[in-house]
């Protein structure tokens, strides 16, 4: 079971949150102490069935040598009440359910006392361990709880006491509570991954496993018609509407519980949509596999809906009713919501037959927690690229993902601002053109080529190649470099060379473009990462009341059941909010004997046309911030709405002592989002 570490696990004990526990009578239970008939009186209704069965299924579990005879007039009536029933056996045992051999007239739970998890996981040792996964056989399962067992004691512990999960099925060894959250945002995810509807009459929540315990179909014979209207309207999602393939998120049930990802087979169609559910829960991988790939063909199945009306007096008929319509479109169908007039309007959504019949996981155990693990064979190469403004675009666009992988399969890049409920951002198609530097690159020259100075490359996958100087001057050729405070060097280059298999000499650079000197200032270490900006490297797609919000990232690759890395920490966005830094610092001393300082702004949005006599603001305003330096110390810090500054003889002898023959100064634009933008120092020669 999950360490205590990871958070609140709900539930602990089968003794304490079952729910019969919950939602028993006392005169459901069974008389205390040494007794040999128990009779129960009661009217129809009153639960007597139902505490039977529990009684036998506990007695069973807690005897296993036991033998119970189970008495009726015919077999007949006891499987249709005491076994299948509404409360029969088989319909309260929401987990270790024990089989009906109808030939042989007998109820049968089965389990043995081989170790686990060593049975069932050594499949290769024990031929009969794949019968685990299909619920036979009590082994570690004993003292876990079910997924209705958790649903009741969220509802406890939130103060609901009137429901009903009687309908619930499915088996859930624990559930982890990071956070604090409502009941609400804690059963949600457990109703997505196990497709459970929640009901509501008469001030009662009702939930109901919908493709294992729903009621049988109701056949409508009788639909309520309206003058120049249709009897029925059925609408079918488009296929760019399905999701392909599922991807469930869970914690594994290993001793470590790590952070696992289970995957559907992929459907045919084309379509490269994800369903992506976040279950914050300890699943095996059974469990697991059934469930996603049952979760991907509910989905699909809903998108099929139908709307038609019923009398005003078919009133028996209910939100979560299954229906067949003997006049309309074949198939069962979910009513998901009803309003009342003149006639009742009914919609509802397609509903898939039963469980998916999931591929059974047969392996030879579980790996240990420090040795290789499955996903051991994806390991891709993984770049977050916080960028300047390189075109047309808002500044969210410039927060993007390279990734490079061999053999290359397709990502898709998921998103949480927790360790939980992770969304579908990006889809990588295309391997992106990632290497490292062989050599360290020091600072260079800014604003024309730069004849001296070459990057030496290693490039595991594609080729680069050399263009003219106008393609560079227009956005060809261009590198990321990344320095080692995460910042990017924009580098374009004239020339490139292939000197040795996947190494390339790059020469007639063009360095610190877009505003990147800050980057390029302290140089770059050998192995420091290159990215070439191409198509491949995408936008995350992040909202705008994220840019600059740390997330955590996960990637998976698509069509493996086990490819998974992360979740990465990253928050982008902001460096294209980021003012750049002025540039062509002047400073003079007029025959007054003041000081005056002039610079040119620079513009980041649509600052590179040579038709205007002026480059647009890219702020709301124009205003810098000023630093009067002496050895890096601020000795004078001044605010001016405009690209100069005199600075008074008084202030400079009150700073100084008395007039200097040379100022460094620091300025800064002022932005809105991002206050302080980059820094231009200079010392000038008064």
């Amino acid at each position: 079971m999950p360490s205590p570490s990871i958070g609140r696990l709900i539930p602990r004990s089968s003794h304490q949150l079952r729910g019969w526990h919950f939602t028993h009578r006392d005169a459901q239970m069974p008389p205390p102490g040494d007794w040999r008939v128990w009779l129960l009186m009661g009217g129809r209704g009153s639960g007597k069935t139902r505490a039977g069965a529990e009684w036998v299924h506990a007695l069973a579990l807690a005897r296993p040598e036991s033998r119970i005879a189970l008495v009726a007039e015919t077999l007949g009536d006891a499987r249709e009440v005491m076994i299948d029933g509404v409360s029969g056996i088989c319909r309260i045992a929401r987990r270790l359910r024990p089989d009906f051999e109808a030939s042989r007239r007998r109820l049968v739970w089965t389990w043995d006392a081989r170790p686990y998890p060593a049975f069932p996981e050594n499949t290769a040792l024990w031929a009969d361990g794949i019968n685990w996964q299909r619920g036979h056989w009590l082994n570690g399962r004993l003292g876990a709880g079910t997924v209705a067992d958790v649903i009741a004691a969220i509802l406890t512990d939130n103060g609901f006491a009137d429901f009903d999960v009687s309908g619930v099925v499915g088996d859930l060894p624990g559930l982890v509570q990071g956070e604090q959250a409502s009941a609400r945002g804690l059963i949600e995810p457990l109703m997505e991954a196990f497709q459970i509807d929640a009901l509501e009459a008469n001030g009662r929540l009702t939930f109901r496993s919908r493709l294992k315990s729903a009621l049988p179909a109701t056949h409508l014979d009788v639909l309520a018609e309206r003058p120049d209207e249709a009897l029925f309207e059925e609408t079918r999602g488009h296929i760019s509407d399905l999701a392909g393939e599922a991807i469930l998120d869970h914690f594994d049930e290993t001793s470590a519980h790590p952070r696992v990802t289970t995957r559907s087979r992929r459907m045919a169609g084309d379509t490269d949509r994800v369903l992506r559910i976040s279950l914050p829960a300890v699943l095996h991988a059974g469990a697991a596999t059934t469930s996603v790939e049952t979760a991907l063909r509910d989905h699909r199945s809903g998108q099929r809906r139908v709307t038609f009306r019923l009398p005003p007096t078919a009133l028996a008929f209910m939100p979560g009713d299954v229906v067949r319509l003997a006049e309309g479109p074949s198939g069962r169908f979910l009513i998901t919501s009803i309003t009342d007039g003149l006639v009742r309007e009914v919609e509802a959504r397609g509903l898939a037959a039963g469980e998916s019949a999931a591929p059974l996981v047969i392996g030879g155990g579980s790996k240990p927690v420090n040795g290789a693990g499955p996903a051991d064979a994806f390991s891709p190469v993984i770049a977050f690229l916080d960028l300047p403004v390189l075109g047309s675009g808002e500044a969210r666009d410039f927060a993007c993902i390279a990734a490079y992988a061999r053999p290359w399969r397709s990502m898709v890049v998921s998103s949480s601002e927790t360790s939980e409920g992770y969304r579908m951002r990006v889809r990588l198609d295309r391997p992106a053109r990632i290497g490292e530097l062989v050599e360290p690159l020091g600072s260079g020259v800014v604003g024309r080529f730069d004849p001296d100075r070459a990057i030496l490359l290693d490039l595991p996958m594609g080729d680069l190649s050399s263009v003219d100087t106008v393609s560079v001057l227009n956005g060809g050729n261009r590198l990321a470099v990344e320095d080692v405070n995460g910042a990017w060097e924009i580098v374009a280059f004239r020339t490139a060379s292939e000197i040795a298999p996947g190494r390339w000499r790059l020469t007639g650079l063009l360095r610190a473009l877009c505003g990147t000197e800050d980057a390029m200032v302290s140089g770059h270490a050998e192995g420091a990462r290159v990215v070439v900006l191409d198509d491949a490297v995408r936008p995350l797609g992040l909202d705008v009341e994220e840019i600059g919000r740390l997330s955590n990232w996960m990637i998976d690759a698509v069509g493996v059941s086990e490819g998974q890395v992360g979740p990465f920490a990253f928050a982008g966005g902001q460096r294209a909010l980021t003012p750049l830094s002025p540039v062509h610092l002047r400073g003079r001393r007029g025959l007054d004997g003041v000081a005056r300082f002039s610079w040119i702004r620079r513009g980041r949005i649509d600052s590179d046309s040579w038709l205007a006599a002026e480059i647009p603001l890219d702020e709301p305003m124009e205003s810098y911030r000023l630093d009067i330096l002496a050895g890096g110390t601020v000795l004078r810090s001044v605010e001016t709405p405009v690209p100069a500054y005199t600075y008074p003889a008084a202030d400079e002898l009150a700073d100084f002592g008395a007039p200097q023959g040379a100022l460094s100064i620091r300025v800064r634009q002022l932005g809105r989002a991002v206050p302080l933008g980059l820094p231009a120092e200079a010392t000038l020669i008064l």
